[in-house]
C-alpha cells in the first residue's frame, strides 16, 4: 500500500470516527469489530405471555453482524398469510417488515453504549417488544420524537449508518414505524423511562382476527 493511499485511508477512518487525532482506534471502531462487548438477546414465546418458552439466541460480534443476523431471526417468526387474487398469490406478513427493520436499527443506533446490558427483543404471538438501554437523549421529549425531531446519542454511529444508506434521514425511524401501521386498527406502543426505551410492534393478523 502506497504512503498516499495509507494516508487517504487514515483520513477516511478519522472522518468516520474510527480513529482519533492520535491515530488510535475509537470505541466506535470497537463496536464495529468482532470484539464488540455489547449484544442483542432475543427470545420467542408461545402465546402472549412468557410462560411458554420456545427459542432464544444471543447475537454478538460487530453491530452490523448483529443487525443482519437478528433481523433474519425475527423474520423467521414473522407469520405469513397467503390468499389468491385471480392468478396471483398475495403474501402478507403479520408484522410490517419496514417496522421491524426500523425498530431494530433504532435500538442499535440510539442505545446508550456507556451502560452494560443487552438489547432485549421478545417475540410473542401478538407482538414484538424491543427494549433498549438508555432513555431519550436529554432535551428531546416523546412528542418531539414522534414529530421526527432527532438528537443522536451516538452521532458518528448514526452518520455511518446514514452513509451506508441503512437510514434514510435522521429522525425518520419512529414516524416511519407509525406510518406502517396506519392501514390497521392498532398502532405501535412506546414506553420511556430515564434509562430504558420500549417499543412494541403488534401482529396485524392477530389483532384483526
Amino acid at each position: 500500500v502506497s504512503q498516499s493511499r495509507y494516508r487517504s485511508n487514515q483520513a477516511k477512518m478519522k472522518t468516520l470516527g474510527l480513529i482519533n487525532n492520535d491515530m488510535q482506534y475509537t470505541y466506535l471502531a470497537l463496536l464495529l469489530s468482532d470484539q464488540s462487548p455489547h449484544t442483542i438477546k432475543a427470545a420467542v414465546f408461545g402465546g402472549t405471555t412468557k410462560e411458554l418458552f420456545k427459542d432464544r439466541y444471543e447475537f454478538g460480534g460487530s453491530l452490523f453482524k448483529q443487525l443482519k443476523e437478528c433481523f433474519s431471526f425475527i423474520d423467521r417468526y414473522n407469520p405469513t398469510i397467503s390468499h389468491i387474487e385471480g392468478l396471483r398469490r398475495i403474501d402478507k406478513r403479520g408484522f410490517p417488515i419496514s417496522a421491524i427493520r426500523e425498530a431494530l436499527i433504532n435500538t442499535i443506533v440510539h442505545r446508550d453504549y456507556a451502560l452494560s446490558g443487552s438489547i432485549l427483543i421478545s417475540i410473542f404471538d401478538d407482538r414484538i417488544e424491543f427494549v433498549n438501554i438508555g432513555g431519550l437523549v436529554k432535551g428531546i421529549s416523546k412528542e418531539d420524537m414522534l414529530l421526527g425531531v432527532s438528537l443522536s446519542r451516538n452521532k458518528n454511529l448514526a452518520q455511518l449508518f446514514y452513509r451506508l444508506k441503512l437510514i434514510e434521514a435522521f429522525g425518520t425511524g419512529i414516524p416511519k414505524i407509525i406510518e406502517s401501521y396506519l392501514p390497521f386498527s392498532i398502532e405501535p406502543r412506546i414506553e420511556i423511562t430515564d434509562n430504558a426505551f420500549k417499543l412494541t410492534l403488534y401482529n396485524t393478523q392477530f389483532i384483526n382476527n
